[in-house]
């Protein structure tokens, strides 16, 4: 059994199926631009922040970013496609599982932090998180993993402890902030990414289901 004392889980596609309600999103933000954009490259923008997938993956200028962040915002929040997302199989029960086993359970999203809130309440599983840490709104303090991984990191006072710490992501991006922090990562292969994808960045453990995150970080070796 190892020294993991406190759990910091991602968001969308480590909690959260949100492609629906992202995808829907993203879709609004190409009708607005006139863009001609392949959808199946929206899997590879669910994990980096809107101002790195605007530009990198659809082509948007920086300056054009605020502009279309809005219409993302706006679309994401108007129309309840923040809430168009499901909670994947077995993860309830894993965080229940962790919490009876001692563990310190938090949120360490690139969502906005009032965005995660919402729809951990209105799936009635906000209390199962000691602290729930996402980006700013505005995007001006909090944007990179890394960031909100610190912010976390020093709400639960938790900066001298970080070797019992563990991030649990489903992308690159989440092992890269993790290990930017101090932490170490394990990616989980029941979200966007791939095992490739985490040999690749250099992930510390790699899990496929929920049952063996649960194994990994309680039960004792024989």
């Amino acid at each position: 059994m190892n020294n993991f004392d406190t759990v910091l889980f991602d968001f969308d596609g480590t909690l959260f199926n949100t492609s629906p309600g992202v995808f829907d999103s993203f879709d609004e933000v190409v009708r607005h631009y006139g863009l001609n954009v392949d959808r199946n490259i929206y899997n590879k923008m669910i994990g980096p922040p809107l101002k790195f997938s605007f530009v990198h993956y659809l082509g948007l200028p920086e300056s054009e970013i605020p502009a279309a962040i809005d219409v993302y915002r706006e679309y994401y929040t108007k129309s309840e496609g923040m809430f168009n997302c499901t909670v994947y199989p077995g993860v309830i029960e894993l965080i229940e599982k962790l919490r009876n086993n001692g563990k310190t359970i938090c949120v360490a999203t690139s969502k906005p932090e009032d965005f995660a809130k919402a729809i951990l309440k209105r799936n009635k599983m906000l209390e199962l998180f000691d602290f729930t840490g996402g980006s700013d709104m505005e995007e001006k303090y909090r944007v990179e993993k890394v960031d909100v991984v610190k912010y976390v990191l020093k709400s639960m006072n938790l900066e001298n402890k970080k070797d019992q710490v563990l991030m649990i992501g489903d992308r690159l991006y989440d092992v890269n902030g993790a290990h930017s922090a101090g932490l170490k990562c394990m990616g989980i292969l029941w979200g966007f990414g791939s095992r490739k994808e985490f040999e690749e960045c250099g992930a510390d453990y790699v899990c496929e289901t929920t049952d063996d995150v649960f194994n990994f970080l309680c039960m004792k070796e024989n």
